[in-house]
């Protein structure tokens, strides 16, 4: 969502070049063999140019009893439970638009792909973690953008059944971020 305006100042043009924003989301996520769980983490995008940007993410939530846990009896506790995800991915505005919420006002918009790599910690254990994405943004005034997001967030895991296996643990979520 970079924009680049001309300011006038004193019968003179100022370029601005808004690229960092910060924000703020949450949302859903369905942890693999542990159901679905309320999620909320912290973002940081770069805008290296109008259609690609580097963001950087941060979640966290507290997930219940595994598949096997309810047959078995309880094997995780405290800390274990915590689901920690972060991720550093490249992402690209594929559709760029204007969206006219009443007569006079334009807001930008945007339909974007992300994809890159992280770590998610769970029980035990840390794992190498690819994601990638989808994800909608408005701006809703000049700075404050509104974000939906579909994440995947595919990496190997042995923790519930002892055997590695691939897991995919999808995240919907919604957020709101600040553009400096």
């Amino acid at each position: 969502m970079s924009s680049t305006v001309l300011a006038e100042k004193g019968g003179y043009g100022q370029l601005k070049s808004e690229a960092l924003e910060v924000g703020l989301f949450t949302g859903v996520i369905n942890i693999d063999n542990f159901g679905s769980e309320w999620v909320a983490g912290i973002s940081g995008t770069f805008h290296a140019s109008e259609d690609f940007f580097l963001q950087y993410n941060y979640l966290q939530t507290d997930v219940g009893l595994s598949s096997f846990e309810r047959s078995q009896g309880t094997y995780f506790s405290g800390s274990d439970r915590r689901f920690v995800h972060y991720d550093l991915l490249v992402g690209y505005n594929v559709f760029q638009a204007e969206v006219y919420p009443r007569p006079g006002v334009a807001n930008i918009s945007s339909l974007y792909l992300v994809g890159g790599v992280g770590e998610t910690r769970v029980g035990d254990e840390e794992a190498f973690t690819l994601t990638y994405g989808i994800g909608y943004n408005v701006a809703l005034w000049r700075e404050v953008i509104l974000r939906v997001d579909y994440r995947n967030h595919v990496y190997d895991s042995s923790l519930v059944r002892g055997n590695e296996k691939s897991t995919q643990n999808t995240q919907f979520s919604v957020g709101i971020n600040y553009l400096f």
